[in-house]
């Protein structure tokens, strides 16, 4: 292994830096939301820009408040750093990318503004569901239609645009569409003029840090003194022109990912490249950067992978920096997904072995091979195709040009299948009909009708489902939630259009799909068992079920032991892929407002478990309650012949269908990491999964001594990261039923 595959080690300067931010460090789900600024410091700029200026449009207004969110807050910097920039404070009221403005108006100003300041709220979608489906019906359409409308956040905007341009360069661009833009055309107009605001206000912060490090050098002494009027000279340079050197785009890359609520960032080791010239400086410059990543919770960075032009490889020396450096901090944040190509040096899938070895659940690895031909499938050029970058947890888009929608909802198909067997009727729940009337499970005495009847109700909580995303869709359309990265997302400027508004390039959607393996599992069982070799009848599964296998353990345990997808399997594998296939087939037949057809996405972070928890028993012996699964694997438990047979199956998925990212947990016991030969084979398995048609893998190293052992004595084991799904956290920040699953994993 070459000296570049090493674990990072800081400067004197860095490492002030860090012990600045330890002590302040928030938890996963602090920086997971970026909840990482100082606190509450009085001021309420949304409610002064919406007071001040009652007559003004709402996008307007809402530009205001977030330029005034930040020129308001008090200069703050580490001692040591090479960027400035931080967090702004939690004031209880600010804009999100997932939503618009947003916090909690209970005060007497936000109860007066409430109205002006959330054009739309959920009401405007649960209407619809009341109307879709009743009252009683819907209000517990959440254990099916799980998180309809839900998220629909996170995308990449263009830091390639961004550092080309500058914000001088974006300014001019934005003044050109609107001087083209008819007078009469007031939409438009008053977008631009939002854009115009935002990133002038963005200059005005530039210039506000240089002129707050100024002022705090003309206090201080030193080599200090003499760091913070360097900052200054950045700041100034970046507030307008466009950056020529590492230390000008790293402070530009900076202040926009702070604007941008920390959210993912690309291929950072591709446009920043062009500025890095390899000097023992750049990389303490780099590693600044890293540790301000981790402090404030960067979601994805994605690095590797091949060049949009011609398809060579893209590894550079930042690449491997980046992975150095995660190891060096040993945290779940910020998350990193390395693509594998067909000609990815050996020795770098070696070493992201190594750092696994370490107990690392980063970075995930995403196939190229898989991730470039589904995209096109879909209609993405080939350029853009191999452009692509991981972001949120493990979802996929195309950076500066999509909105993919980012879970646009969940859906729960194994409850959809319980619902099915039970006439449409919700046993658990209050026994409310809620799906298609269409039989009792004893009423389908074939397969082929238990089957017509699964996809008909499928068809039918789709048709729904989609309605009630775009009603999601609509709120965050009338909320502008997404301003700030509609400035720097390719097309929107240029046709005057939000990105949720489809503005960008690419405008699919995304439904993260859960249960899939417990329904194939399950409808596998009755064709075997009930149908074909007729050992189990109808009635009798229909009793074992409602009772919860409580006196059926014979028919519980003759379930359990029929073959299960995850296995290599080949018929439960088929079956598995029926279940996925039909559905996200379906959901491909209707188009979000924003443009496109919805595509499949399996990454469902701690959902799973959730879902299981409101799902009945099932005919794949599964118990009521018990998890079904955060990835597009098996379900928890379910594999039993090993990890190669396990991402075999899951190689038979048809992924191309699920674009929206649909990731593989992957346990690598961190014993089998700890030599050169078995990292060489774990790379050579990661190698294979990604030519043959895997997609995205994450993975597990915690071995299951050590989580059962961290449950009686936390203490022991404060650095112990695990795998949820699209996410890695603490072990000892896990909830009990989610340890609980995690140590499932790994079998009885």
């Amino acid at each position: 292994m070459t000296d570049k595959f090493k674990t990072f080690v800081y400067n004197e300067r860095n490492l002030k830096v860090r012990e600045q931010i330890l002590p302040r460090l928030r938890d996963k789900e602090g920086r997971e939301g970026t909840d990482t600024g100082p606190s509450h410091d009085g001021r309420f700029p949304f409610y002064d820009a919406f007071e001040n200026h009652p007559n003004d449009p709402y996008i307007i207004n809402l530009a205001r408040g977030i330029v005034d969110s930040w020129l308001l807050s008090d200069p703050f910097f580490n001692e040591g750093e090479y960027f400035a920039g931080y967090q702004r404070p939690g004031r209880g009221i600010a804009e999100h990318f997932s939503w618009g403005i947003t916090g909690y108006f209970e005060d007497e100003r936000g109860m007066a503004l409430k109205s002006r300041m959330l054009p739309l709220d959920n009401d405007h979608m649960h209407a619809r569901g009341i109307e879709l489906m009743g009252k009683e019906a819907y209000d517990w359409a959440y254990t099916y239609l799980w998180g309809t409308g839900g998220y629909q956040g996170h995308t990449v905007p263009s830091y390639d645009k961004l550092l080309k341009l500058g914000i001088g360069g974006t300014l001019e661009q934005i003044n050109y569409y609107d001087s083209i833009t008819p007078t009469g055309n007031t939409k438009k107009k008053n977008f631009y003029k939002a854009c115009r605001i935002i990133m002038e206000g963005f200059s005005k912060w530039f210039i506000k840090l240089a002129s707050d490090a100024d002022a705090l050098a003309d206090k201080t002494e030193g080599e200090w003194a003499d760091q913070l009027r360097e900052i200054a000279v950045t700041c100034r340079k970046v507030s307008l022109d466009t950056p020529t050197t590492f230390r000008e785009a790293g402070q530009l890359m900076w202040g926009y990912c702070l604007w941008d609520w920390v959210d993912c960032i690309g291929r950072f080791d591709q446009y920043m490249y062009p500025f890095y010239k390899g000097t023992d400086e750049e990389k303490y410059m780099l590693a600044d950067l890293m540790l301000k990543f981790w402090e404030h919770g960067v979601h994805n960075i994605t690095i590797g992978g091949v060049k949009p032009k011609d398809g060579s490889p893209a590894e550079n020396e930042l690449t491997y920096l980046i992975l150095n450096m995660i190891r060096a901090n040993h945290d779940v944040h910020p998350r990193v997904s390395v693509r594998v190509h067909d000609n990815t040096p050996d020795e770098l899938l070696e070493y992201i072995a190594e750092i696994w070895g370490d107990q690392m659940s980063d970075p995930t690895v995403a196939s190229d091979k898989s991730i470039i031909e589904g995209l096109m499938g879909y209609g993405v050029t080939l350029e853009d195709a191999r452009n692509y970058t991981v972001l949120g947890c493990q979802e996929i888009e195309i950076p500066g040009k999509s909105n993919f929608g980012c879970e646009d909802g969940v859906i729960n198909l194994a409850k959809i299948f319980e619902l099915t067997m039970y006439n449409g009727r919700d046993r658990i729940h209050g026994d409310l009909q809620v799906g298609l009337a269409l039989g009792n499970l004893t009423d389908f005495d074939t397969f082929d009708k238990l089957w017509d009847a699964y996809t008909k109700n499928i068809e039918y909580f789709t048709r729904i489902f989609c309605d009630l995303c775009d009603r999601g869709v609509d709120i965050r359309i009338a909320n502008v939630s997404k301003l700030v990265k509609s400035c720097m997302t390719e097309a929107c400027v240029e046709r005057g259009l939000q990105l949720d508004e489809g503005g960008s390039v690419y405008n699919y959607g995304c439904v993260e799909t859960g249960g899939h393996a417990a329904v194939g599992d399950s409808l596998y069982a009755m064709k075997k068992l009930v149908y074909d070799e007729k050992k189990i009848s109808l009635e009798t599964l229909d009793a074992a079920l409602k009772a919860n296998f409580e006196g059926y353990e014979d028919v519980k345990r003759m379930l359990s032991d029929v073959p299960k997808y995850g296995n290599n399997h080949d018929e439960a594998d088929e079956m598995a892929s029926r279940v996925l296939g039909h559905f996200w087939s379906e959901i491909g037949k209707y188009t979000t407002r924003r443009g496109q057809v919805f595509t499949g996405a399996c990454s469902l972070l701690g959902g799973g478990t959730g879902m299981g928890e409101v799902t009945g028993a099932l005919p794949d012996g599964r118990r009521a309650g018990e998890a079904l699964g955060n990835t597009i694997g098996p379900r928890t438990g379910a594999d039993k012949s090993g990890v190669t047979a396990m991402l075999s199956s899951v190689t038979k998925m048809p992924l191309h269908l699920g674009m929206g990212g649909s990731g593989c947990n992957v346990l690598f016991p961190k014993e089998i990491l700890q030599t050169p030969d078995s990292r060489k084979k774990v790379a050579g398995l990661v190698r294979t999964f990604m030519t043959m048609g895997g997609q995205l893998a994450q993975i597990t190293t915690a071995s299951k001594e050590d989580m059962i052992d961290a449950k009686v004595h936390p203490e022991d084991h404060e650095n112990l990261i695990v795998r949820i799904g699209g996410f890695s956290k603490k072990f000892n920040e896990c909830g009990e039923n989610t340890k609980d699953e995690l140590i499932k994993r790994y079998g009885d």
